[in-house]
């Protein structure tokens, strides 16, 4: 699956989850100024990814179609993390900084006010998402085993 039909793919996956949201691309981030909520980030890899997580474990990502659950309710809200998200000019900050370096595609599914926790659970509860490294994006969290999902 390359491309557009394996974002195809995952929206449907999304779209099973049931969310309530909106999708943002690169270059189409209008109506987000001043809001807040959680997101679901998809990225292509074309090729396998040595990455880090939380708690110094490491891992491999697969090529496919990754999902990475984060929010943003600080200053600058969802514009402001989702335009760094898709900046190609950006030092390396968190661990999802290098996948989106990497990325041959992103996408952003928007859910104002949402709890990034619930999307992580919704996303594994489709059947087709399973948890891509241990502890990735979920240093903080206490529920989740990690916030970043492969969809299958």
């Amino acid at each position: 699956m390359k491309g557009t039909t394996a974002f195809e793919a995952a929206r449907g996956i999304l779209d099973a989850a049931a969310l309530e949201g909106h999708w943002v691309i690169p270059g189409a981030l209008g109506g987000l100024e001043g809001k807040k909520g959680a997101y679901v980030l998809l990225v292509l890899l074309d090729k396998a990814l040595p990455v880090g997580a939380g708690r110094q474990k490491t891992g491999h990502l697969s090529p496919g179609i990754h999902a990475y659950v984060g929010s943003a309710y600080g200053p600058g809200g969802l514009a402001a993390r989702i335009r760094r998200h898709f900046r190609a000019d950006k030092k390396v900050h968190w661990h999802i900084d290098r996948l989106t370096l990497e990325a041959s595609g992103l996408a952003a599914f928007i859910v104002e006010h949402g709890d990034e926790c619930q999307l992580a659970r919704a996303l594994l509860e489709t059947g087709c998402a399973e948890v891509a490294l241990e502890g990735f994006g979920s240093t903080d969290c206490l529920t989740c085993s990690s916030h970043l999902m492969t969809i299958a």
